[in-house]
Order: C-alpha cells, then sequence, then structure tokens
C-alpha cells in the first residue's frame, strides 16, 4: 500500500454539515438547510432536536474495498463531557475505473440524541481512529 503525505489514511471527510434534513439516494446525498450554527430549543432541557449531521467520505482507490471504521462524538467542550458517541462501519466496493476511488455519504439523524443543556456543542469526527473533521453549534433558550 502506498501512504500519501497529503492524506495518509487513505480517506478525506470532504462534506460535513449539521443541516435541518439530509438523507442517502441512490448513493447521492441530499442536503437541505446546511450550514446550521445555532438551534433554538423551545421546550426546554433536556431537549431532542430536528437535526441531520451530512458527511461524505471520499475513499482513496487504494483503500476502497477494505473495512473502515469511523467514530462521531457530540460533547460539551466547556467540560469535556460527553454527549454520545456513534461508532460505524463502512467497506464499499463498486465496478470503477482503474484509478478511481469513492465517495461515500452518511446522513445520521440525531432527532433520537439528548442534550442535557444547552451551550456550545462539538462535533468530532474520526476515520480510521485518525481526526477526520470538527465541527460545532450552539443550543440556545429559546423560551426567553
Amino acid at each position: 500500500m502506498t501512504i500519501d503525505p497529503i492524506e495518509p489514511t487513505g480517506l478525506e471527510l470532504t462534506v460535513l454539515s449539521l443541516c435541518d434534513y439530509a438523507n442517502v439516494r441512490e448513493g447521492l446525498l441530499n442536503i437541505t438547510s446546511g450550514g446550521i450554527t445555532r438551534i433554538a430549543v423551545h421546550h426546554g432541557f433536556p431537549a431532542e432536536i430536528e437535526a441531520h449531521l451530512a458527511m461524505s467520505v471520499y475513499v482513496q482507490p487504494h483503500r476502497v474495498g477494505e473495512a473502515h471504521r469511523g467514530r462521531v462524538i457530540l460533547r460539551y467542550p466547556d467540560t469535556a463531557t460527553e454527549i454520545v458517541r456513534i461508532d460505524f462501519e463502512f467497506n464499499v466496493d463498486a465496478d470503477r475505473n482503474p484509478g478511481e476511488g469513492l465517495n461515500i455519504p452518511f446522513a445520521l439523524p440525531f432527532r433520537s440524541v439528548v442534550f442535557p443543556h444547552g451551550g456550545q456543542v462539538d462535533v468530532s469526527i474520526s476515520l480510521d481512529d485518525a481526526p477526520a473533521g470538527l465541527l460545532s453549534f450552539w443550543l440556545i433558550d429559546g423560551m426567553d
């Protein structure tokens, strides 16, 4: 296996967005209202939110057909308190041209995640145990 000094894992997170809704259809990532940075909670905490995490991972040609691991961790950065940890695996092989990599889309709903309180929330992504991406958003009390 050839190691690329720029992308040594052979995996690259090319899309990472918090959005109102996302799904994967026929291998395509569909995003509605992406780029959310603030969510108002109108019914107090603890709370669930109607948001999705949209991701796409580019798998370089030399890593296609291998098993890969991913992890999503949501936490409050001010205390490092973990809200939820989601582990996933993917292994996709498809008809492709020589030297062609694959884009693997993911749409993860957050509706079952319970947030104990408001504040800043970090979403960190790792792929094959290597840091791959980070986004932050704020949960604010919309009752005021």
